[in-house]
């Protein structure tokens, strides 16, 4: 009976102590090191010598003041929509899994595209043309305290279409779909 009181004592302390891992700041070597490549793997661009055009997705939901942050892009020429609750009640999941799709179906602008909802909120954002190798730490750079990279796709500059990124090929819901197949698990577990 003591042990089992103690166990969870010691759960609930843990608990208390958690914090999300997207809370205060994360070093630029940090975040690359959460993007980096598997061990052993290999990156056929790595030594690529043209110049790429990247496309940044931060999750901005632990910012400080992600309305401010939103109001900001909208300021300098972005977008910010806010897909929040009325009166007490809670969007459907549907709708705000929605916005996060269209947002990430949006090629991203230099001034970039904020989209406030719950859990996660997400901002996009063009980053400057460069070599392949240096578009992770420009996209780790351009974090603040609260605001985790996510999700990058990097375009040759030559495939932009009048200096505008192009359309995905799939879009987001395309990709979730095909993401959940492989990580359905193969065995069926067999408790109910």
């Amino acid at each position: 009976m003591g042990s089992s009181i103690i166990a969870t004592l010691i759960a609930m302390a843990m608990l208390a102590g958690c914090t999300d891992w997207r809370e205060g700041d994360e070093t630029v070597e940090a975040c690359m090191k959460r993007h980096a490549l598997k061990v052993g793997a290999v990156d056929p661009l790595a030594d690529d010598p043209g110049i790429w055009v990247p496309a940044y997705t931060y999750d901005i939901t632990k910012l400080e003041n992600a309305s401010a942050f939103g109001k900001e892009v909208r300021k300098r020429g972005g977008t910010y929509r806010f897909v929040g609750s009325t009166e007490g009640s809670k969007p459907d999941d549907g709708i705000m899994q929605r916005e996060r799709d269209r947002l990430e179906d949006t090629p991203a602008t230099a001034a970039g595209a904020v989209i406030g909802v719950t859990d996660p909120s997400l901002y996009k954002v063009r980053g400057k043309p460069s070599l392949y190798r240096d578009l992770l730490r420009q996209g780790c750079e351009g974090q603040r305290a609260g605001m985790r990279l996510v999700s990058m796709s990097f375009y040759r500059e030559d495939a932009l279409a009048d200096g505008e990124l192009p359309l995905p090929e799939m879009t987001a819901t395309q990709r979730r779909e095909i993401i959940d197949k492989f990580n359905k698990p193969l065995i069926k577990d067999p408790l109910p």
